[in-house]
């Protein structure tokens, strides 16, 4: 809700025909609304009532009264005015003008009086709306529990209903009956909605840049993390969620694509109210707001920080109404989207005995024993396991809990947010009684904020948010270096299920006969008898800020002042446990386990393995603004220092930044716009000299809609149309991955035994001396900023009255000075290591855009949105030596490219020489002319045939070509959502999608693609190696080639070529919605405001070509992560 106004009114106005004996005398020229009014205070006892908001388009008059009434004053200052007037005693009221009636008309008597209540679209009063009859001049205005009064002719009356920031309504007096209850909606498209711009607020019809803001609410889906509602949302922004995992289910995102080579410099500036903060954790109900600014007229302000755009989240704030209460409630069921499947024992042996033929080679493994597998004999002598049908849940939950407070008066208001969350983890809970190892998560959250009017200037506010969470993880995580699970299930995908059951049938612990082979570890001992680990983390966050107006120098001036201090804390605690672990041999004449020792244990937990850190950040900002409109003319502007500190306790130095920002601003009469800004911003990562950089950028605007020759016929459909455009430079200093580079100008020295040798002894050798200090990274002075030069260009389009909004963008950039360690320094040049420079350089452009929609018909209410990017990057300059043949340059390529052979096909009996040996197989030589694969392994029909690019009649690493298919990271980002609501029901959809973008099937992870890459009885299998390559079925639409029994021999086939390369793109049924608004008659009696029962579901279903796993879990992992969750979730919400 848009809270412009001053609260008015517990008043109720009505047409007098009672007079005022007062008299006014004034003249002027170009005067002031506001001057008008002073003037009719100071000579008259009137006071006034009325909403900011629908005074801001008054423009100023001409004027010359002598002795004249106040309904005399009042008609010449509002004959052209948007805006009407209503006098009750000594009170005079402004409301919008609607259908007026041209001449004056006499009421007939009084017949009805209607009672009511006005509120947004959860139930929240609005105070000082308006509520006008219909074809006159008579209105009220809502107390302050958005009531209202109103007195009106007949039962066929309407009633106008209206407030700044939402969509008027009209409402039939007999369809109401003499008490209502009246709700509007919120218009999304009006162009006097403020917006968050960097480091302030700007009305959204006069923006030049490109923003995008969508509200909180369209966050809020049923995760714990924010991250992973981003997807799809807002235009530009481009979200890849990995894992699915309770803790570690961060997802990755960019704004308009990647632009430098470093993971950590392509991630956006995060602020959350001003401050850069993260947000994986916060409350979804704590959020009003979640803006993206993509430019440079919108992130220049930002200097070296707003290379990669910026994302500006702001928490909801209290309102001058008496508290509303709201309570929330969700319970959730979720199950993984999908789950590799995986052969059985009996066909994992089949399968091994056809490699060990294709290999030339006899098979092991008897049709008698293959039996007992196939015929579940003896489970705990021929197991057939199926890993995650035995370790993981069918169904997993989480439950959240909010509760928030809002209210206050004019002169203090608040904002008061509590929340819990929780959700369990998918692995089954352990049998062992000494401790629980399965995920788990528990987060609370605490939010305050508070304003302040402690005098008629001076505006305080004060917030204060905290967040805890406890983890609960295996004890993997406490000795492990990835994931806490992923350790776990890397172990569950690459476990064969014949080798031993999870445990004996008599609860004794199996194992293999030696877990030196990472590969022949029990996964199940790694989840139930490895130990377990806890984590806690803490954070407090502080802000507290000041604005004081400073009209007594200058209308218009104001200060803006900001502190903030945030602590966050780490602490884990884990503890590893090492049982002795049996494999079985056979059973005894009683048929009793025979057991061999395989692992020797510890029988007791030792002391915990504790680790623990900790951030402090404080952050300054000091602006002094100004801003004033002169009669069309409105001027803006900005000048603040800013400055933070973030200090670890695992480094000796705190990283800062400081810098000074400006912002100019100017609009000529709503239809030329242009802004300029700046950022001037150091950073202690530089030497000096290099630390500074300035970063300007301009925007200009043109609303042609608002021109005097638009044709007025051609509002009612094309009603707004506004041209941007801006360029502008931009800047970014996260360019490293460790703090063990951070400072590079700098040399690093470091011991090294035998580091130095003096002459020579007399026996030939060397004389050593030890230890000694030697250079290790060579110093960088020069070193600086990545630079990126923006532009962009942009439409936005209303129709049909606001009905429909379309904005579109097209924007391109070059980023240089990209930091490389260099490539091309040869040995001899005297370097342990390539020493770093600003050398890169990366073309980026596309497309965003979104179109938002909404109709009433009747008691249907529709609702449309939907976004798009398309964002694509091009390699410009790379260090790289000149390469012999064109397709092996990176330069040119893309960000994310995939480097691969060319699969041509699967090698076919034509394409050999065959003989036959004395065992029985074949042996097989390529006939002549056909290219000779280097790549190891043995080559036969069936397995894969590469192009020879070069035509050297050789397969080596001068035929792998750089740019093969898509990037790995989607190039086209989308998502579109219908809502639909009837009378109190309500069903909503939201689909998301990717495109251009590759995934590729193992190539160089054998153990996820050749089972038996390590040996026998190492890695598994999935089940769609069934379609695979044989004697039997020599086809080439096949998903596997030819098997092999180990890795040498399949070599061929484990490369990265494009017979393993597959569309990443998929369409995801994002999240859909249905739920009831239960009527006023039942929540009334319950003295409930409001109440909500819904039901949501979230990842319901994915339409893709990978079909064997979650596709947005990335490139090359098989599967291989904690899977994405689908998620059923029943919530209630409640207003009191």
């Amino acid at each position: 809700m848009k809270l412009t106004s001053i609260l008015v009114i517990a008043l109720t106005l009505q047409v007098s025909a009672a007079a005022s004996s007062q008299t006014i005398t004034f003249s002027g020229k170009s005067v002031a609304f506001k001057k008008v009014l002073s003037v009719i205070k100071n000579q008259t006892n009137y006071v006034f009532f009325y909403d900011v908001a629908i005074l801001k388009n008054v423009k100023p008059i001409s004027i010359n009264v002598v002795n004249a009434p106040v309904e005399k004053v009042l008609e010449q200052a509002f004959l052209d005015a948007p805006i009407t007037w209503i006098i009750e005693g000594k009170t005079i009221s402004f409301v919008p003008k609607f259908e007026i009636a041209k001449k004056s008309i006499n009421l007939a008597p009084v017949i009805m009086q209607i009672k009511g209540k006005v509120t947004d679209e959860k139930g929240e009063p609005l105070a000082g709306a308006t509520i006008l009859i219909k074809g006159t001049k008579k209105a009220v205005v809502t107390d302050f529990d958005g009531k209202f009064t109103i007195d009106v002719p007949d039962s066929k009356s309407v009633l106008v209903v209206s407030y700044t920031g939402f969509i008027a309504k009209e409402v039939a007096v007999g369809a109401g009956g003499n008490s209502m209850e009246i709700q509007l909606v919120e218009d999304n498209t009006a162009l006097d909605d403020v917006v968050v711009v960097g480091y302030g607020k700007q009305k959204k019809g006069q923006i030049v840049g490109a923003v995008s803001t969508v509200k909180g609410e369209q966050m809020r889906f049923p995760t714990r993390n924010l991250t992973n509602n981003m997807a799809g949302q807002v235009a530009g922004l481009i979200a890849i969620q990995r894992s699915g995992e309770p803790g570690y289910d961060n997802s990755e995102f960019f704004i308009r694509g990647i632009s430098t080579f470093s993971g950590a410099g392509a991630k956006p500036l995060i602020l959350v109210d001003g401050v850069p903060r993260a947000i994986n954790d916060i409350e979804p109900d704590e959020i009003d707001t979640f803006t993206v600014l993509k430019d440079a007229a919108s992130t220049a302000v930002y200097g070296a920080e707003g290379a990669n755009g910026v994302i500006i989240i702001t928490s909801k704030r209290g309102r001058a109404q008496k508290p509303v209460i709201s309570f929330r409630t969700e319970h959730s069921l979720s199950q993984p989207t999908r789950l590799p499947k995986f052969v059985d024992s009996a066909d994992y042996l089949e399968l091994y005995n056809e490699a060990l033929r294709n290999d030339g080679q006899t098979p092991i493994y008897s049709d008698a024993l293959i039996s007992k597998y196939r015929n579940n004999v003896d489970p705990d002598l021929y197991p057939n396991t199926d890993w995650l049908g035995t370790m993981l849940k069918k169904l997993t939950d989480a439950h959240r809990y909010t509760l928030n407070v809002r209210g206050g008066t004019e002169q203090s208001r608040y904002f008061v947010s509590g929340a819990y969350y929780g959700e369990s983890g998918i692995f089954q809970d352990n049998p062992n009684p000494r401790y629980e190892t399965n995920i788990g998560v528990k987060r609370f959250n605490l939010r305050s904020n508070i304003d302040m009017d402690i005098s008629k200037t001076t505006l305080l506010s004060v917030d204060l948010s905290g967040q805890y969470l406890v983890n609960r993880y295996p004890g993997t995580f406490a000795v492990g270096t990835l994931s806490p699970s992923a350790t776990i299930f890397r172990q569950m995908m690459i476990t064969p299920p014949h080798l031993f059951p999870p445990v004996y049938s008599d609860g004794t612990l199996s194992t293999f006969n030696s877990e030196a082979e990472a590969n022949k570890r029990n996964p199940y001992n790694l989840l139930h008898n490895a130990g377990y680990s806890k984590e806690w983390r803490s954070s407090i966050q502080s802000a507290v800020r000041l604005e004081q107006k400073l009209d007594v120098v200058t209308p218009g001036l104001y200060y803006r002042g900001l502190v903030s201090y945030d602590y966050n804390g780490n602490f884990s605690a884990g503890r590893i446990d090492n049982p002795s672990k049996f494999l079985a041999t056979g059973r005894d004449a009683n048929g009793n386990l025979i057991f061999s020792t395989s692992v020797s244990g510890t029988p007791d937990l030792p002391e915990p393995v504790e680790t623990s850190n900790a951030t402090k950040n404080v952050y300054m900002e000091s602006s002094l603004n100004y801003k004033r409109v002169f009669d069309r003319h409105t001027v803006e502007g900005m000048a603040l220092y800013m400055q933070k500190e973030s200090q670890l306790n695992t480094e000796a130095l705190a990283f800062r930044k400081q810098g000074i920002v400006g912002r100019a601003t100017y609009s000529f009469d709503n239809r030329y716009f242009i802004e300029g800004n700046f950022g001037y911003t150091g950073s202690e990562k530089f030497a000096d000299g290099y630390r500074y950089g300035f970063f300007p950028a301009v925007g200009i605007g043109y609303q042609i809609s608002n021109e005097k020759f638009y044709p007025e016929g051609l509002k009612d459909y094309l009603t707004t149309l506004r041209f941007r455009a801006s360029m502008g430079r931009t800047g970014n200093d996260e360019t490293l991955v460790s703090g063990a580079d951070r400072f590079l100008y700098r040399p690093t020295f470091g011991m090294a035994a035998g580091g130095f040798n003096q002459g020579i002894t007399s026996g030939g050798g060397s004389n050593g001396l030890g230890a000694g200090i030697i250079e290790g990274r060579a110093e960088a002075p020069y070193l600086g900023w990545e630079i990126e030069e923006k532009q962009n260009y942009g439409v936005n389009i209303g129709l049909f009255n606001g009905r429909v909004e379309i904005i579109a963008d097209y924007f391109k950039s070059e980023r240089t000075s990209i930091l490389l360690q260099r490539r091309t320094i040869p040995g001899v040049a005297g370097f342990r290591q390539a020493p770093y420079e600003n050398f890169g350089k990366v073309k980026n452009w596309g497309i965003d855009g979104s179109l938002n929609a909404n109709q009433t018909i009747g008691d249907l209410k529709i609702g449309f949105r939907s976004t798009f990017t398309f964002a694509r990057n091009e390699i410009t300059e790379y260090d790289e030596l000149p390469q012999p043949y064109p397709w092996m340059a990176t330069t040119g390529s893309r960000i994310g490219d995939n480097v691969l052979y060319i699969a041509e096909r699967l090698y076919t009996d034509d394409d050999f020489v065959i003989t036959q040996n004395t065992n029985g197989t074949n042996s097989y030589a390529l006939k002549s002319g056909i290219p000779v694969p280097t790549l190891n392994g043995r080559i036969g029909p069936g397995d894969i045939k590469y192009e020879d690019l070069n035509g050297d009649g050789l397969i080596n690493q001068f035929d792998r070509k750089v740019g093969v298919g898509n990037p790995t990271n989607p190039e086209i980002n989308y998502g579109a959502g219908l809502n639909l609501e009837y009378k109190g029901f309500y069903v909503s959809a939201f689909f998301q999608g990717t495109a251009n973008t590759s995934v590729i099937f193992g190539g160089n992870t054998p153990e996820a693609w050749n089972p038996f890459a390590f040996g026998v009885d190492q890695s598994n299998y999935r089940t769609f190696a069934l379609d695979r390559w044989t004697e039997a079925n020599p086809s080439q639409n096949v998903l596997m080639p030819r098997l092999h029994s180990i890795a040498n021999n399949g070599a061929n086939n484990n490369v990265q070529s494009t017979w393993w390369l597959k569309d990443g793109s998929f369409l995801r049924l994002k999240n859909v919605e249905i739920g009831y608004n239960l009527p006023k008659f039942i929540t009334q009696q319950a003295h409930i405001n409001t109440a909500r029962i819904y039901m949501m579901g979230y990842n319901l279903t994915v339409w893709d070509k990978i079909k064997h796993w979650d596709p947005e879990t990335g490139n090359g992992n098989a599967g291989l992560n904690y899977p994405l969750p689908r998620t059923i979730t029943f919530g209630l919400e409640l207003t009191l």
